[in-house]
């Protein structure tokens, strides 16, 4: 899963029409995040309008919510606590440059350090 602070990109930027009528900004394909929180919350909602014209959900699947530092939407109007609407993990995936660096960083080792010094010639020296 993620965690607060990684980069992301988004995969599946299709949503229901509803959605824009909640939400202030949502994340485009292939455009790059940062995940500022992660959350339970809800997703896939079904609406149900009542005898006096109320609309409520009816029922809503549980799921990881990520909120972005990019982007900022309101509190969820349909919940009785205070969140802000989030966006389903599913719909991003880690940033390859992010993972390329991990992986850089494991080869090299835990606790040991490589500094790199550019030689008045032009070459690379190590340390």
């Amino acid at each position: 899963m993620f965690q607060n602070g990684q980069r992301i990109v988004c995969i599946n930027d299709d949503f229901e029409p509803w959605v824009f009528d909640l939400y202030r900004a949502l994340p485009k394909r292939n455009s790059i995040y940062t995940v500022r929180e992660m959350k339970v919350g809800r997703s896939n909602p079904q609406f149900v309008i009542d005898d006096d014209a109320n609309l409520t959900i009816g029922h809503a699947e549980y799921d990881i919510l990520l909120l972005l530092e990019e982007l900022h939407n309101p509190d969820d109007p349909h919940s009785s606590i205070q969140q802000e609407l989030g966006f389903r993990a599913e719909r991003f995936a880690p940033l390859e440059e992010d993972l390329e660096e991990e992986e850089a960083v494991e080869l090299v080792g835990v606790g040991h350090e490589q500094e790199t010094k550019i030689l008045p010639s032009g070459g690379v020296g190590w340390n």
